[in-house]
């Protein structure tokens, strides 16, 4: 591959390099642009403004820490092979793929026992074939079926980039100071010991800053009274046009709400087969030109249901 640099900069960390050809590649793939219409905090903008950043925003800037990382354990002797480190920065990278409209707050009402990391690993899976196998090590990593298990912590564990990046960011943009850990040192004290992911002893009050402010975060911001009240009601407004067979004026909610029962229900021909429909629709040009905002993302799911079930 032909080498590539590309930066991208970002409010809260400066400038994130992007310096490899397949992770520019899957960068600028439809499936991962359409992240930039996926609020990352779902309703909280209505109690604070500023947070209307999206998935794509957090998994650039978990993309970044994962890097810093990486280069912080291999300067300390950790063995990770080339292939190894792409591996985990597109782990990473993809890790939030599957999530719907308004992230959290619609996962379990628009496909009942579907989580979004089932669909990240469906179109994780998608991407591989479209790319050649190339990412098979990302894959093993994201599921903890890769041999190096301080890898998967760094994607999904008690102490992940995941975490780090989305206390920093949902801080920065709500301004609730409650959030700001100190990344930089606890990544500077990573360390690896019989293939677990550690910190040395000399971090101990970061990680206790980091976990009050995790849990500050949810008190202060994820459960505020007003933003759980937002999501109630967006999901009651859903259950309840499926049970009474509402029609919307619009035509995408329309064959949501109609295809509804059967999403829940599940189907024969295989839930792979509904993603891959999905990854065709997501990237589908609209009649502005534009790709398929993601609000209409989920809609068209009914219809898709409705044809082969």
């Amino acid at each position: 591959m032909s080498a590539v640099r590309k930066i991208i900069n970002d409010p809260v960390y400066g400038f994130i390099t992007i310096d490899h050809p397949l992770i520019l590649d899957i960068i600028s793939h439809p499936v991962y642009q359409r992240l930039r219409n996926i609020h990352q905090m779902a309703f909280a903008h209505l109690v604070y403004p500023g947070a209307v950043h999206s998935r794509l925003h957090h998994s650039l800037g978990a993309y970044h820490l994962m890097c810093i990382a990486l280069s912080e354990l291999k300067s300390k002797g950790v063995v990770i092979t080339t292939e190894e480190e792409l591996g985990a920065k597109i782990a990473i990278l993809l890790h939030d793929l599957g999530h719907g409209p308004f992230s959290h707050a619609l996962e379990q009402e628009l496909i009942k026992e579907v989580h979004h990391e089932d669909i990240s690993l469906l179109l994780m899976q998608q991407l591989n074939q479209e790319f050649g196998g190339q990412l098979d090590i990302a894959i093993a990593i994201f599921t903890g079926q890769y041999e190096k298990q301080f890898l998967h912590q760094l994607v999904s564990g008690q102490l992940d980039v995941d975490r780090m990046d989305y206390l920093n960011r949902d801080s920065f943009f709500t301004g609730v100071a409650e959030g700001v850990i100190g990344y930089d040192r606890i990544l500077k004290m990573l360390a690896v010991k019989d293939g677990q992911l550690m910190v040395e002893e000399k971090a101990i009050y970061s990680i206790e800053k980091f976990l009050i402010s995790r849990r500050l975060m949810y008190w202060q911001v994820y459960l505020h009274k007003t933003v759980i009240c937002a999501e109630k009601m967006l999901q009651k407004v859903l259950q309840r046009a499926v049970e009474i067979k509402a029609k919307a004026p619009s035509p995408f909610l329309n064959i949501f709400l109609e295809g509804g029962e059967k999403m829940r229900a599940g189907c024969s021909h295989g839930f792979l087969n509904f993603v891959n429909w999905m990854i065709m629709i997501s990237w589908a040009p609209s009649s502005s030109g534009n790709y398929m905002r993601t609000g209409c993302f989920p809609a068209y799911a009914g219809h898709w249901w409705n044809e082969n079930c």
